[in-house]
């Protein structure tokens, strides 16, 4: 994806773009929050500044231990009371808010995936940003939303922390400015490699999330511990480690001089403003203890939320390098897949295809489909085959429309596929792909992805492409889960399984087209035949289009077309093709002399 370079100023709309969703999802949430960083916190610690001081002035002033107990009692109380509220606000609306958000922008973030063009999913850099927004997209956007209500905080209660101060003790208010505005300038410089750092350590982790990710689905198990790849992981994990030490080694070396520089400051900050208060301020005079106690406790506030709010300024500067890379995910342009109102409505009935003069090549690859021609008509049953590589699953990608074409054009029913609303389109292609894995949800929910039938239909599916067995492990229940992604009541299937799961649900309504990716391939010989015998029995009247590397499968079917290096080099019916001794009669006797000597 490429990547807009916007510097300076400019760089500040990326403090608005991390602001929209709470913004969007929360505009109540914010003002409660600005709210109590104004009114609360504020004076919760401006009651807990001058309350040594009032204890103390009661002692001098000889008042009796219970008037300087009331006066403490009193304070606290006030104190107590926005505390209670605070949590209050905190536990039955706060926490609650920020999840439901939190959950909206990661859905923001899912959407924009799933509306984004499919080429974008053949570049790496594309899952850096997908995965870095959905890990930092929720937190940045928190962050940056409580960064305003803490600058806000901070303002108020400095305001207040310098009043009592300058009254009383201005040059310990100069003293205490100066240092936290001094540690402020120091901290500028680590902004930068904190921001990269953070994108580094994504990247670094990848294969760690990846390795996990295998671990945990039961299809990838067997493979791990048959062979070598489980310790070519974990090794490629140790890698992943060392260059995670690597980045964090080199984040500390631009950082540690400043922050070392900010942790000498600290301890000299204090005594500095200790110094002054009792040089400037007391000077000898005992009476002005309660003002002491009062001026240390002001100079803590004060330091503490001066930091605060400078440190939600930088913040605020480095949330613009978080948001630059967030947006560069949402900014990808994509042509096929956002929703565009206007488009024609998808046509009823069988379909009619037409690949007039095609051309089509992926990005950074050499293969490539040149000047294609090839005409589908209405109900025709069509076998496309060849060697890995040939470019057949291509064309169903162009189909679905997963791809546009670089050349020529792609007809649907005379009209160029591009004119269709492409998500309706979809739902009346039938697909079934070679690598096929169940969904993580319910029996019901994976044969109605299409849909929604009633159970009786279901029931009767279920029957026609042999699932009895699912449906008992399933306990008879549709709803059951077929994962055990989100629970260990959920049921395995094995691939065969899967397989016929996936093509069940092109009998769940009327497809102009269907789409068949070599679907029955976990499928032994002759169960294959009789599942594509039921598929394609005279109740089929769509359009059909299969790619086979088993070719006993289509040798009844309408036209077969061999296809080599992204051209069609032969059709004919089965006959023919064995008559012309050409490519296909190759394949089709090899494959039988193979069958052969199995048996």
């Amino acid at each position: 994806m490429e990547e807009k370079k916007i510097k300076g100023v400019a760089k500040l709309r990326y403090i608005l773009f991390l602001m929209k969703p709470y913004w969007k999802y929360g505009k109540v949430y914010y003002i409660v929050s600005m709210v109590m960083a104004v009114l609360f916190q504020p004076f919760s610690t401006y009651l807990t500044t001058l309350m040594p001081k009032a204890a103390i002035d009661g002692v001098a002033r000889g008042k009796t231990p219970k008037e300087i107990v009331a006066t403490i009692g009193l304070y606290t109380l006030g104190i107590a009371l926005i505390a209670a509220m605070q949590k209050i606000i905190m536990v039955r609306y706060t926490r609650m808010t920020q999840t439901k958000i939190d959950n909206k922008i990661r859905n923001d973030v899912n959407e924009k995936a799933l509306f984004t063009d499919f080429k974008y999913y053949d570049n790496p850099d594309f899952f850096t940003k997908f995965m870095f927004a959905q890990e930092k997209f929720p937190d940045q956007a928190r962050n940056v939303m409580f960064a305003f209500p803490g600058i806000v905080q901070g303002v108020v209660t400095i305001l207040a922390m310098g009043a009592v101060m300058a009254v009383a003790g201005p040059v310990v208010l100069g003293v205490t400015l100066a240092f936290v505005l001094l540690n402020a300038v120091i901290g500028l410089p680590t902004l930068k490699p904190e921001a990269d750092a953070h994108v580094q350590f994504t990247e670094a982790w990848r294969p760690f999330q990846y390795v996990s990710r295998l671990l945990k689905q039961k299809e990838n198990a067997a493979e791990l511990r048959s062979s070598g790849a489980g310790l070519k992981f974990l090794q490629a994990v140790d890698v992943s480690t060392k260059r995670y030490q690597s980045v964090y080694q080199n984040y500390t070396k631009k950082v540690l001089p400043f922050q070392l520089v900010q942790g000498i400051l600290s301890p000299v900050q204090a005594a500095s403003v200790l110094a002054c208060i009792v040089i400037f301020v007391i000077d000898g005079d005992t009476t002005k203890i309660g003002l002491y106690a009062s001026l240390t406790a002001a100079s803590a506030a004060l330091v503490t939320n001066l930091d605060g709010a400078f440190g939600n300024i930088q913040f605020l500067l480095q949330s613009t390098l978080h948001g630059e890379r967030i947006a560069a995910f949402f900014e990808a342009k994509s042509e096929i897949e956002p929703i565009q109102p206007g488009k024609l409505p998808p046509p009823e009935g069988v379909y009619d295809i037409a690949f007039q003069d095609v051309s089509f090549g992926y990005d950074n690859a050499s293969f490539g489909i040149e000047h294609l021609d090839l005409h589908i008509l209405p109900g025709q049953r069509v076998a496309i085959v060849g060697e890995n590589g040939a470019g057949k699953s291509t064309l169903t990608k162009l189909l679905l429309r997963l791809y546009d074409v670089t050349g020529g054009a792609l007809l649907l029913n005379g009209i160029n596929i591009k004119d269709y609303a492409i998500h309706d389109l979809r739902l009346h292609i039938g697909i079934a792909f070679q690598d096929v894995r169940v969904l993580a949800m319910s029996l019901r929910d994976n044969l109605t992805v299409y849909n929604d039938v009633p159970e009786e239909k279901l029931l009767a599916v279920i029957e026609k492409l042999g699932l009895e067995g699912v449906l008992e492990k399933v306990g008879g229940n549709l709803d059951t889960m077929v994962s055990r992604e989100f629970t260990e009541d959920g049921a395995v299937l094995s691939g065969g399984e899967a397989q016929r799961v996936s093509l069940a649900r092109l009998f769940t309504g009327q497809f102009g087209l269907l789409v068949l990716d070599e679907p029955s391939s976990a499928l032994d010989p002759m169960a294959e035949y009789k599942l594509m015998q039921t598929i394609l029995d005279a109740s089929n009247t769509a359009t059909t289009l299969m790619i086979a590397h088993r070719l006993s499968t289509v040798r009844n079917f309408d036209r077969i077309y061999h296809m080599e290096n992204g051209k069609i080099i032969e059709g004919g019916t089965h006959d023919d093709l064995m008559a012309a001794h050409g490519k296909y009669y190759e394949m089709f006797t090899r494959q039988a002399e193979n069958y052969q000597s199995a048996e």
